[in-house]
């Protein structure tokens, strides 16, 4: 198969395969009975959602291969100046979805129609089951106003299953020891949602769902094993990935 480069400012969909890919890492043994075939590869686009600059790989289309996603930004990175005004979305409606927020680096503040008011920091995971309908505001946090420093994370809808879609909305925040961390001389990767290699997230979802953030060391390879009934799809956030 020809190889392809994955760069920064994009992502990539693989599309159904017959049978799965296993790997079992720690032990170095590979066992590989199918690979997924590259359905297409998405170019970002620049985007300001409120006053907050983001990279968006698709939003609302593609669904039939990245569902139960239904968007997903990058926001930064990017620096804040101490006693700046903060990055702000304001208050907006939410009905059926479930936005997630994943901070990389800096902070942010989450205000709702549900009495919740809080800051969300470093390595912690939010979601907010909008249900039947709720409202939110969203905006880089106090200690980034305080101090300054570098906001950059991801926000990502999942799609609510038709029976949950007017269900009362909630909002949670996970702290980091809810996602296990494998380390492997080759790779670190943090299970945000679903399991890999074993190692399985603590976040329920309703519907299944696998969310990894991972650092692969340089010249490496990694085979991911996912259920060929599920939708994949890649996203680098630094660096340059080989593909095959």
């Amino acid at each position: 198969m020809k190889r392809r480069d994955f760069i920064k400012g994009s992502a990539i969909i693989g599309a159904s395969v017959a049978v799965p890919s296993f790997l079992h890492s720690c032990s170095a043994m590979f066992t590989q009975t199918g690979n997924r075939k590259i359905r297409s590869v998405l170019n970002m686009k620049k985007v300001n959602v409120g006053t907050l600059p983001v990279l968006r790989a698709f939003a609302g289309d593609h669904t039939d291969y990245v569902s139960p996603f239904v968007l997903f930004d990058e926001f930064g990175p990017v620096n804040i100046t101490p006693g700046a005004d903060a990055l702000k979305v304001g208050a907006h409606p939410h009905a059926g979805v479930t936005p997630t927020t994943f901070f990389l680096d800096g902070s942010g503040h989450h205000k709702d129609s549900l009495d919740y008011d809080f800051q969300v920091n470093k390595g912690e995971f939010m979601m907010f089951n909008s249900g039947k309908g709720a409202i939110h505001m969203e905006e880089s946090g106090e200690e980034l106003k305080q101090n300054g420093g570098n906001l950059h994370g991801f926000q990502i809808w999942l799609n609510m299953p038709s029976k949950h879609k007017f269900d009362d909305p909630t909002t949670v925040v996970f702290k980091d020891e809810a996602m296990p961390t494998i380390v492997h001389r080759k790779f670190t990767a943090q299970v945000v949602l679903g399991k890999l290699f074993r190692r399985k997230s603590s976040i329920e979802t309703l519907s299944p769902a696998f969310y990894y953030h991972i650092k692969l060391h340089a010249d490496n390879r990694l085979d991911i094993p996912v259920d060929p009934t599920h939708n994949a799809f890649l996203y680098t956030v630094k660096g340059k990935l080989e593909l095959e």
